[in-house]
């Protein structure tokens, strides 16, 4: 059987089989490329020259390029700040400062957030991709700030031995004061005691009182009226304080002092 040079139709020479990843062929061979956050500056099938992108550049995948591509720029005058480092394999997205967020899905500008006014906190804290969002604050919380992310705050408890002096409203918190301590003292209260009328030795003069408010009192016996003496009686409530439980024209008062210390 004779045989001949000729393939039979319908059989081709087997092709390589290459990474589509990170190689290419070139002439029926598997050529190697650069790796991402590289270009290619020589091309050579089994050992290609490869250089690092330059800063503010990057390539994010195998290449046989030989210039990286450029970071996007992110405008400052239109509230986005550049992401910091720049990656050199992987493209920089621009994004909103603190405190902005973007104006459409595409973020073609940033926006400030809403500001929430005393009274009102954030419901929802706004990103770099959504607004604030603001509510009253409930009843028991309160807010005395203007921001975009504060939330309301629940009125203080007073502690132990301390009272609600003001109660808080929505704007303010609640004031606590130290509660007073009460405590029981006897004052000197004199009582009048009746008249009797029926006994001749107390009656009064036609004057009545001394210029010091004591009643002027005629002596049994005597004709004359004579004042009795300031002095005398002075003396007689300052006995009458050592044996106050037992006389029936004192009588003890409660008072309340403050704790607090001057």
């Amino acid at each position: 059987m004779c045989q001949s040079g000729v393939l039979p139709v319908g059989m081709t020479v087997a092709q390589a089989s290459c990474d589509p990843e990170t190689q290419y062929e070139e002439e029926g061979q598997c050529c190697l490329m650069c790796k991402p956050g590289t270009s290619m500056s020589t091309k050579d099938c089994k050992n290609p020259r490869c250089q690092s992108c330059p800063d503010n550049h990057y390539q994010d995948k195998y290449t046989t390029e030989n210039k990286c591509l450029l970071q996007p720029y992110c405008d400052r005058n239109k509230n986005f700040e550049d992401p910091f480092p720049k990656s050199k394999t992987q493209k920089s997205i621009c994004e909103c400062k603190v405190g902005f967020h973007c104006s459409s899905k595409d973020c073609i500008t940033c926006v400030e957030h809403t500001v929430c006014q005393p009274g009102y906190g954030a419901k929802v804290i706004g990103n770099k991709s959504q607004d604030t969002e603001c509510e009253k604050c409930p009843d028991g919380t309160f807010n005395n700030n203007t921001s975009w992310d504060a939330h309301c705050r629940k009125w203080t408890e007073c502690e132990t031995g301390y009272h609600v002096e003001e109660k808080g409203t929505h704007t303010t918190d609640n004031t606590c004061e130290e509660k007073p301590t009460c405590t029981e003292t006897t004052l000197n209260m004199p009582l009048t005691p009746e008249e009797n009328e029926d006994d001749p030795s107390h009656e009064l003069s036609s004057e009545g009182f001394t210029e010091k408010g004591n009643q002027v009192m005629q002596e049994r016996g005597k004709e004359e009226i004579v004042s009795r003496q300031e002095s005398q009686l002075e003396s007689q409530f300052e006995s009458q304080e050592d044996s106050q439980s037992m006389d029936p024209f004192y009588k003890p008062v409660q008072a309340c002092t403050s704790a607090v210390e001057s």
